[in-house]
């Protein structure tokens, strides 16, 4: 099977520059300029006076709860509401607090909205980009309509029931907005916080009588095709519908213009159409052919502008932008994605819209400085997971340069009904037209992991109920055959987690690209297994095109490690796991691309690990700081020339050692250079060649204090370095031979293999074996908490996560002294009273009998002891558990000399 596409563009209206290979380090300058150009075309310009579009975010007032009448300001007075600007979210926080869950349910907004006399006459509308889930919308206390599903937009019109009254024509809208949890509205099961609110911009439409719809599913009207895309021409199609709200028939000239970037009109043409009162008339044109087009491409991602007029009579009437993207592509099993004719590799990423502190309340600028992000990176292409995203972003990834999969949220599970099903449809076919003028989509999902839960909304291993599974085969099959007729130009693709229940029950047959959730070496497994994973499916499904659409793990920067393993959740690991991954993709051609699970972090409901209610596997945290995997894929991806040292996420180290000698610890560093020398306080570490990931290592002698690092080399012809500084501690071998004050306190975070530095820049160093003269445990196994155990009480949260069970003592060879002791305990799962008992004893004196948690604290409740110790000859501080009933258990233990 090869799937052959051409397509062109996007609505809304502003031109972007070239960006060459050579001009990567001007992609946060082009999107400053394309953004304002953006906001310019958004104002009345004196040629398309007749339409009138403006954002009326601004003077808000907000109520956390349902109200009765609340869309009549004579039953209830709004004074005493929050002042709030839209975009906003009133889950901006809770979902991340100590809290169970985060609120669900109904709020209202309302603004008072004045019209200059100029508008009487005029076709009005509000147009909402994003409502989280349903909105219900009044003007002036009557109902002018509603929508279900939160990410798509939406227009109401409300003409009707607009009031001049010549003293500022101040209109009272009113809207109620409802997030609650609805068995009929996708998403159903999400990995991500399902943020209430109006989070996205509204505007202010005003139109003549005579206008391109502005009812057709939150679309502009117009849609713009690329029938036959060449090197040497290129042809585009234009359709759309003219609305006749005027009181009589009216014969009007549609007239669209292809201009260049430069503003230069190079092809137009034009038609009459007439068109009853009361009635909708649809057009169709094709504009003359271009010669020799200017191809998009994200190296290249040139835009061209068809502009479509509608005059009724001499008299312009209405007029709507839509830029053009002249590319074509296809995919094939055996060799992947094409671009533009030729073999074209898609690295790229997954997007989340939610950041700290706003959560999905962003700015458009906020979102542009993401695909900013993701460009610097070197990606060339984005999945917008798990639902339609912000005009802005599309905007963005079209004048960027981002190929694109965008998808409805259909995640999980889906609801056997006919309302289900219908919800699901309208959102596909709102998301196809809201979108289909983006040369940088290429695929449109329908849905991703839908039989990761079962149809009682729970999530299983295997769904036994085989009609469940065949009824999501034919919702699968419905959806898809919907979306090739809705947008034939396209490819269609959905993706599946690691369950053969998709091929048995024909599921992983319907889309014509076949997305695959991969996490070998994260939930289970290990990394080598990605590629043999990826092998075994080809060859027994050698018609499927196949995608990576999710591969990751998780990272905490306050977490990191010599000897990474698997779920430590540090730096470390995270590196070495996208490493692995990015060398195996490499050598599999047959891959039509893969996309990294995910670029930011993000909001995760009832999920635990190291830092609860939060997907770690960014390659930049919540708050947009990038980690050093970042600078992994950009000296991959990007050919700016570069030099990093991947040890940001590990400034601050701590190691065991004897005074006077070197702490020998690893450092990387990243580079596209041919050759990278490395110096430690001006002293050369030697020159490498980087590895066929561009990464080079070395073990280098830190010293304790304070140490200087750079890093240099040259990239066709320029020299780049990058300088750092490490922050080295040490811990004596031999406690009791110890004279400085850094014996005075040992944290050390227990079960762990990584160093946890908390939010007071203290090292919890990583567990080990008791060794005479040293510290360490007795006994006992590593653990690690279920993923569905969260931790609170604690800011501390990563040295939780990790444990040891069954321990009978943890020793430290102080030497004589006054000491404070401070035991870290988290019952790690739903024990039930009593069911874990033990004595805790210090040097024989037992200072906490009878402990259980489960009774004490709760399950995953940090709970931190202080006991005060003293030392007496060669004794040191010697902590038993002794245990009563089940194993006893401990997180964390502290150390400090107090005299």
């Amino acid at each position: 099977m090869t799937l052959h596409t051409n397509q062109h563009a996007s609505s809304a209206g502003c031109r972007g520059d070239r960006l060459t290979r050579d001009g990567w380090t001007s992609v946060r300058r082009l999107a400053r300029r394309a953004l304002t150009v953006a906001a310019l075309v958004a104002l009345p310009l004196a040629a398309e006076a007749q339409r009138i579009r403006y954002t009326i975010n601004e003077g808000w007032r907000f109520y956390p709860d349902g109200l009765e009448f609340a869309e009549n300001d004579k039953v209830i007075d709004d004074a005493g509401w929050e002042r709030v600007n839209v975009p906003h979210t009133w889950n901006a926080t809770d979902p991340f607090d100590d809290v169970p869950s985060y609120r669900r349910g109904v709020s209202w907004y309302r603004t008072r909205l004045p019209l200059a006399d100029s508008l009487q006459g005029k076709r009005l509308a509000l147009h909402f980009e994003g409502v989280n889930q349903v909105a219900h919308v009044y003007v002036n206390g009557a109902f002018v309509g509603s929508h279900t599903g939160g990410y798509t937009a939406f227009t109401v019109d409300f003409t009707k029931w607009a009031k001049f009254d010549g003293k500022g024509n101040e209109q009272l809208v009113a809207v109620q907005v409802d997030n609650s949890h609805n068995p009929f509205i996708p998403p159903l099961s999400v990995g991500f916080a399902l943020y209430g609110g109006i989070y996205r911009d509204v505007w202010l439409v005003a139109t003549d009588p005579v206008h391109l719809t502005l009812a057709d599913h939150g679309s502009s009207g117009v849609y713009v095709t690329t029938p036959v895309v060449t090197r040497e021409r290129a042809t585009v199609q234009v359709r759309g519908t003219v609305a006749n709200q005027g009181a009589d028939r009216r014969t009007l000239r549609i007239v669209n213009r292809l201009l260049d970037a430069s503003g230069t009109a190079v092809a137009e043409q034009s038609s009459t159409l007439a068109v009853e009162a009361g009635r909708d008339g649809a057009f169709t044109q094709q504009i003359p052919a271009v010669a020799r087009p200017r191809l998009w491409s994200p190296e290249d991602p040139y835009l061209y502008t068809v502009v479509t007029d509608v005059y009724d009579g001499a008299r312009l009437a209405d007029r709507v932008h839509s830029t053009v993207g002249f590319r074509w592509f296809r995919f094939t099993p055996d060799s992947g994605f094409f671009l533009n004719g030729s073999k074209y590799v898609l690295r790229g990423t997954n997007r989340h819209q939610d950041m700290q502190g706003l959560g999905i309340a962003l700015s458009n600028r906020q979102h542009v400085r993401d695909l900013e992000w993701i460009k610097e990176m070197g990606a060339n292409f984005l999945r917008l997971a798990h639902y339609p995203q912000d005009p802005a972003v599309l905007d963005a990834a079209d004048r960027l340069g981002l190929i694109v999969w965008e998808e409805i949220p259909v995640v999980n599970y889906i609801t056997v009904a006919d309302q289900f099903t219908e919800n699901a449809h309208r959102m596909m076919r709102e998301m196809v037209r809201q979108h289909h003028n983006h040369p940088s989509v290429v695929m449109w999902g329908t849905m991703n992991e839908v039989l990761l839960w079962g149809e009682e909304g729970a999530r299983v291993g295997r769904i036994a109920d085989s009609t469940y599974r065949r009824q999501v085969r034919d919702f699968a099959r419905r959806l898809d055959a919907e979306t090739r007729k809705e947008d034939p130009t396209r490819v269609t693709t959905m993706a599946i987690h690691g369950s053969i229940m998709y091929d048995s029950a024909g599921i992983a047959d319907v889309p014509q690209v076949l997305g695959l959730n991969l996490y070998n070496g994260w939930y289970s497994g290990t990394i080598d297994e990605f590629g043999r994973v990826l092998d075994r499916r080809r060859r027994e499904h050698p018609k499927h095109v196949i995608f990576i659409s999710e591969y990751g793990s998780g990272s905490d920067l306050r977490l990191n490690s010599d000897t990474p393993e698997r779920f430590d959740h540090s730096g470390t690991y995270h590196r070495l796991f996208h490493e692995g991954y990015l060398r195996q993709a490499n050598a599999r051609p047959y891959l039509a691309g893969t996309a990294i699970w995910n670029q930011f972090d993000f909001s995760q409901p009832h999920i635990g690990e190291s830092m609860p209610q939060l997907n770690q596997k960014g390659m930049l945290t919540f708050d947009r700081k990038p980690k050093d995997v970042f600078f992994m894929y950009k000296a991959n991806w990007n050919p700016a020339p570069m030099v990093y040292i991947a040890s940001r996420d590990w400034a601050h180290r701590g190691m065991v050692g004897a005074a006077g000698q070197p702490l020998a610890s690893p450092v990387d560093v990243y580079s596209n250079g041919a050759s990278v020398e490395l110096f430690l306080d001006g002293r050369s570490l030697g020159a490498k060649t980087p590895d066929d990931l561009k990464k080079a290592s070395w073990v280098v002698p830190f010293a304790e204090g304070e140490n200087v690092l750079e890093a240099r080399a040259t990239v066709n012809g320029t020299p780049v370095a990058d300088r750092m500084t490490v922050r080295m501690e040490r811990w004596p071998a031999d406690l009791r031979a110890d004279t400085t004050a850094r014996g005075r306190e040992i944290a050390v975070n227990v079960g762990s293999n990584a160093q946890f530095l908390d939010e007071d820049g203290l090292i919890w160093l990583e567990d080990r074996a008791y060794t005479p003269g040293g510290f360490g445990f007795l006994g006992g196994e590593r653990a690690l908490m279920g993923r569905d155990i969260l931790v609170t009480g604690t800011r501390k949260t990563g040295m939780y996560v990790t444990y040891r069970t069954g321990l009978t003592g943890y020793r430290f060879d102080l030497p004589a002294g006054d000491y404070e002791l401070e035991l870290h305990f988290a019952e790690p799962a739903n024990t039930a009273a009593g069911a874990r008992l033990f004595d805790v004893r210090v040097n024989g004196a037992v200072v906490m009998p009878g402990v259980d948690l489960a009774t004490r604290s709760g399950t995953g409740r940090a709970m931190v002891v202080s006991h005060p110790v003293t030392v007496t000859g060669n004794e040191g501080v010697v902590v038993n558990f002794d245990a009563k009933a089940g194993q006893a258990i401990l997180s964390a233990i502290r150390v400090r000399r107090v005299r």
